[in-house]
């Protein structure tokens, strides 16, 4: 499969064949012979994962990729039980201290998260082995299995998420799919972004300062000139309007919201959900001289 020869398949005729080439056959009964083990889907799953995990001498550095774009076709094609123990390890890696303190990382932590430039220094991490990983594997997921990532995010992820550092980790890991999204589910592309306003609103709420807003506020306005458009305007602007004042000022272009009167357009988000009674006006008086006529007795 792989340059060898001789093949591990015999030669034939694969248009008159049941499947279409040697990678969809062995593809196939890969995922049967796994099905066919008397051990749970999410144990088989996660087998797959630490293939490339916790074997790193056992795979050849120069093929790593290689191999997380076969664990990615394989674990898609099976089951949901086997594939979704990948949401687990993207949660003990939000949740790890590597993410959870700031004085863990050093340097620039997009450096760390570039998962090529560090492999070939030798400087990779846990954190950006899972996110090569699941970039590997989502980019063979079909769009019924990635339709889960926004729920994902919203109900399990956003409670987790309280560190600038979080926050970054979060948006290189579904960053690469917005595209993908905004051409297959437009509703889902939607309920990423307000779930990425969600949790940069904690961030803010939990820090005291944060070192990274320009690179947030520009990955933001890039969700919304290039995906979302004005359509989550009304559930962000109420959010942008609770942050704090130099992240209000980056962000006022997404909600138009003025430089020069922050506490007006506080006050007009608040008072959108506010009813408004409608009175009668108010009778007038008249000022200039009467037009009817007086009886004069005679």
């Amino acid at each position: 499969m792989a340059g060898k020869s001789p093949g591990p398949f015999p030669n034939c005729d694969w248009r008159f064949n049941e499947f279409p080439n040697p990678a969809a056959h062995a593809l196939h009964v890969t995922c049967v012979e796994l099905m066919a083990l008397a051990v749970p889907g999410k144990d088989v799953g996660n087998a797959l994962l630490n293939v490339v995990l916790k074997s790193q001498p056992l795979v050849p550095r120069e093929n790593v990729t290689a191999w997380m774009n076969a664990i990615g076709l394989i674990i898609t094609a099976l089951p949901e039980p086997y594939w979704i123990v990948l949401h687990d390890r993207i949660v003990s890696v939000i949740s790890s201290p590597a993410l959870t303190s700031e004085t863990a990382w050093v340097g620039y932590p997009f450096q760390l998260l570039d998962f090529t430039a560090c492999h070939q220094s030798y400087s990779e991490m846990y954190c950006s082995y899972v996110l090569a990983l699941a970039h590997a594997v989502w980019h063979h997921s079909s769009i019924g299995q990635l339709s889960l990532i926004p729920k994902f995010l919203s109900e399990v992820m956003k409670p987790l998420v309280k560190t600038e550092f979080q926050l970054l980790y979060i948006y290189h890991l579904v960053g690469p799919f917005l595209q993908r999204f905004q051409q297959e589910r437009t509703r889902c592309m939607l309920e990423i972004g307000v779930a990425f306003y969600e949790m940069l609103q904690a961030v803010d709420y939990h820090n005291k300062h944060l070192a990274y807003m320009d690179p947030i506020c520009d990955f933001l306005y890039h969700i919304k000139y290039m995906f979302t458009g004005d359509s989550v305007k009304d559930q962000v602007e109420k959010i942008i309007c609770a942050l704090r004042p130099a992240m209000k000022l980056r962000l006022r272009f997404i909600t138009h919201i003025s430089k020069m009167e922050p506490a007006v357009a506080v006050a007009t988000a608040t008072s959108v959900s506010q009813p408004t009674t409608v009175s009668s006006p108010a009778p007038q008086t008249a000022t200039g001289p009467s037009s009817i006529p007086l009886s004069v007795p005679q």
